[in-house]
């Protein structure tokens, strides 16, 4: 009977580990088309504005949230590193709130991100991007509070577990 129930706990966990994988490997080609249709922007079969990228950029960031996070959090870097390229090349054609609420966005996913247990090294990484995109967004966009609850959750010391 021990012998069952161990192997139905190790095929469920094979099943759980394949269905992440899927979930894994659908977030990172719907990105790679996103980063392929950015990068023809001044093409028709392009993005042709920020609000057109961010209708397909955000449910990638949601379902992002939805993995366990020591995937979500790389996982984020690299989507939060794109965002920024993105901002960065269609700032001349968007509007001031449109950056608002699309670095709330990013600021809420981070703030939700550090709600969990990160190892220390996790959390540099992430200030390091957190801060490029808080220069950039108050330097360039004009945006003077982008990122900062990301920040400060990053800064956080996490509580122990008891």
């Amino acid at each position: 009977m021990a012998n069952a129930t161990i192997s139905n706990t190790v095929e469920e966990q094979k099943r759980s580990d394949v269905r992440e994988q899927l979930t894994i490997d659908d977030l990172d080609n719907r990105m790679l088309r996103i980063l392929r249709k950015y990068r023809k922007r001044m093409d028709p079969s392009g993005y042709q504005s920020l609000p057109d990228l961010w209708q397909d950029l955000k449910p990638v960031l949601d379902a992002t949230l939805q993995l366990p996070s020591y995937q979500a959090i790389q996982r984020l870097l690299n989507l939060t590193s794109s965002f920024y390229e993105f901002c960065h090349g269609y700032r001349a054609d968007t509007e001031k709130d449109e950056f608002e609420e699309y670095f709330a966005a990013v600021d809420e996913a981070w703030m939700k991100i550090f709600q969990e247990k990160h190892d220390m090294t996790d959390r540099i990484r992430a200030l390091s991007v957190l801060r490029d995109g808080n220069e950039f967004a108050r330097d360039d966009l004009r945006l003077e509070n982008a990122l900062n609850g990301a920040l400060q959750a990053a800064l956080a010391v996490p509580k122990r577990e008891e």
